[in-house]
């Protein structure tokens, strides 16, 4: 008996194993070639490609897919609607009625480095990053500054593509 047994459960476990390894070495020519439509009933595979609905596409996954979808067990569920996006709110009355701010010239980006007063002009030396400009007044630096006045304590540029003074405080300098 003992033996007969053994020979049972030998031959269920071969059995058992072959079933397992079964679809590795046959692919399922049958689950690729009919699609679920929304109704129930399969369509051949040219048709279904068309007219398959999303989710069986994505749970199908295709031959070159072997990955299988996994739902969120773990996701949050509520009875409440969700909360609407800001892209979706429409815009502040208040905001949308105030005007643009006017455009501003930026910041003068140079560092008066000093003087030169000799019996026939004036000349300011500055610096913008790493260029040194020698400038008077009236002189036009890369298009951008015109200077206007040079006083005594302070540089008047005009930033001339909005045409806007803008000045410089240098200090009393001898």
């Amino acid at each position: 008996m003992d033996r007969r047994r053994l020979l049972g459960w030998l031959a269920f476990l071969g059995v058992a194993g072959l079933l397992a390894l079964l679809p590795e070495f046959f692919p399922q020519e049958e689950a690729e070639s009919l699609a679920v439509v929304p109704r129930g009933r399969p369509v051949p595979a040219a048709e279904g490609l068309a007219v398959a609905a999303p989710e069986a596409r994505a749970l199908r996954g295709g031959a070159a897919s072997g990955a299988v979808p996994q739902a969120d067990l773990f996701a949050a569920r509520s009875w409440r609607a969700p909360p609407r996006r800001a892209s979706d709110a429409a815009p502040p009355v208040a905001a949308a009625a105030l005007p643009p701010p006017p455009a501003a010239a930026p910041p003068l980006p140079f560092e008066f480095i000093g003087r030169l007063d000799d019996s026939v002009r004036l000349r300011v030396f500055l610096l913008r990053g790493d260029r040194l400009h020698t400038v008077q007044a009236g002189d036009v630096i890369d298009g951008t500054y015109r200077v206007e006045k040079i006083a005594a304590d302070e540089l008047t540029f005009v930033y001339l593509p909005l045409k806007q003074t803008q000045s410089l405080s240098v200090g009393d300098h001898p």
